[in-house]
């Protein structure tokens, strides 16, 4: 096909009617077949039902297509542009837009049939399941950065050792303390924007910079250690590819933590162990692109710590590797499997319904992708251990875009809460963009609400003691991507936005 052809096809999806009905019967089934098989072999095969059909056609599968070795695709999406020669390199060593067909054009047609026939023209909104209430017992105090007006909050982190919050800003890669009595103190910037700060000892701390927040193939990132009593960086880690997760832990019980980073990437990826935390050593690497989070713990008892893992970028699923010792793991077994457009963002796992089980609560909301469409299917959900490596849905509150649900005892009740954030374009409910369920028992939640999460989109969220007193309080950082963004606050007559939201726990 040429590019005309290809351009003049999405045009006669449109009058695809007016085939005869058992012509086009027959081309759905043949479509149907096909997009199980191909679909099928890089991720979880997605319904039509999950996208309308114009996002489908125009948007989706035109990225198959260039993926699949279609030129007149690759032309069209211009997929060499605005990448530099060592990016295009990579792409052409994975093989990520083959230069040959993996696909007939008759076989694309028949899958674009396919989805365009039995797709919906639209999605339905979602359902409200319980209005939130107001929040009691906290206090919200916002906290602004001297020269930064569209804050890009990349990270937020309660340092409990020091009674001190870290928080990231991506606009000039800076890094701030915010000290007890409130002062803001400025840290040597770093290369990138910080996305986690995780500490390794005794006023050691370790800051991860991602290199891009944008999709990105180029090893641009790097781990940072940081003795805050001396203010002074050590680069221990540099070239990694989009690193945004990272944890030290004793995988073998010997005494010696090792560190285990998830790489993030774009097309590459993966999770690298650097056993005893050599990082002069080649790294263990587990699962591929999209490594999001992990969590080490003994999850089949056997005395070795495992590793689950949530991965994103297409291929959505949350993983264990159990450790066999010596540095060897068993092959990845995928505990749950979710579809390439569910945007997966976040995990934890706690024993959320009391019976010594660890459940998985998992956050379902990054739209930043091929299908930007409001989806009624994202939002919080909880899955139930029920023993054997399996996990079953047991709760789900809709929310677009969400981003992050972390679990805290807030009310010092003895069981645990849910603090959430969504992050999507669309303020209709802005104040619901942070919500915390108070848990009634038995997988019920009252969620609630605080109004000044309206001042602004927050896309990073940490819990814990901050203050000192003796219970959690809660950190959300603001994040305007574009101008867009920053103009839909201002128009809603927010004149500044805050870098950050502090929530304040005065329930003791």
């Amino acid at each position: 096909m040429t590019r005309f052809s290809f351009l003049f096809f999405l045009f006669l999806l449109e009058f695809s009617g007016t085939l005869a009905a058992q012509e086009l019967h027959e081309e759905v089934l043949k479509g149907k077949k096909l997009a199980e098989q191909y679909c099928a072999s890089c991720h979880l095969f997605p319904s039509p039902a999950l996208l309308p059909k114009d996002i489908w056609v125009k948007q989706v599968l035109p990225q198959m297509a260039a993926t699949m070795g279609i030129k007149e695709a690759q032309d069209s999406l211009a997929v060499w542009e605005n990448k530099s020669e060592e990016e295009i390199a990579i792409l052409k060593k994975l093989g990520v837009y083959p230069s040959v067909n993996m696909i007939s054009p008759e076989n694309f047609m028949a899958i674009n049939s396919f989805y365009f026939t039995t797709a919906p023209k639209e999605l339905p909104a979602q359902k409200v399941i319980e209005t939130p209430k107001p929040l009691q017992n906290f206090i919200a105090k916002t906290l602004f950065i001297e020269g930064i007006t569209s804050p890009k909050t990349s990270l937020v982190a309660i340092n409990q050792e020091r009674s001190e919050l870290i928080i990231g800003d991506g606009t000039e890669n800076q890094i701030f303390v915010k000290v007890q009595n409130d002062e803001l103190f400025t840290l040597p910037s770093t290369t990138s924007p910080a996305v986690q700060f995780l500490q390794r000892g005794p006023n050691r701390y370790n800051f991860i910079s991602i290199g891009s927040i944008a999709p990105s193939d180029l090893a641009q990132g790097a781990l940072f250690e940081m003795d805050l009593n001396l203010n002074s960086w050590n680069a221990i880690k540099e070239n990694l590819s989009r690193p945004v997760y990272g944890v030290w832990a004793d995988l073998e019980m010997d005494g010696t933590p090792d560190f285990l980073l998830c790489n993030y990437g774009h097309h590459v990826g993966n999770i690298s162990i650097y056993e005893n935390g050599n990082f002069n050593s080649i790294p263990i690497q587990l699962g591929g692109a999209g490594a999001r989070k992990i969590e080490v713990i003994d999850f089949n008892q056997d005395g070795l710590m495992d590793i689950v893992a949530l991965f994103c970028q297409g291929n959505e699923r949350i993983s264990v590797f159990y450790n066999l010792g010596n540095g060897q793991f068993e092959p990845e077994k995928i505990l749950l499997r979710f579809s390439p457009v569910m945007g997966s963002s976040y995990f934890e796992m706690q024993d959320i319904n009391g019976d010594g089980k660890l459940d998985l609560l998992v956050s379902n909301g990054d739209n930043w992708d091929y299908s930007s469409v409001s989806k009624p299917y994202h939002g919080f959900r909880i899955y139930e251990n029920r023993g054997g490596d399996v996990f079953e849905e047991a709760w789900f509150y809709p929310q677009y875009g969400a981003a992050k649900m972390m679990a805290l005892d807030y009310d010092k009740d003895g069981d645990l809460d849910l603090a959430t954030i969504a992050f999507y374009d669309e303020l209709q409910n802005p104040q619901h963009q942070f919500l915390l369920f108070e848990n009634k028992g038995n997988l019920s939640f009252q969620p609630k609400y605080i109004p000044e999460a309206a001042l602004g989109k927050w896309l990073t969220m940490d819990v814990g003691d901050l203050d000192a007193d003796g219970d959690i309080d809660i950190v959300l950082g603001a994040y305007t991507h574009n101008f867009l963004e920053y103009s839909k606050l201002l128009f809603q007559g927010i004149n500044e936005i805050p870098n950050v939201l502090i929530l304040e726990n005065q329930s003791f």
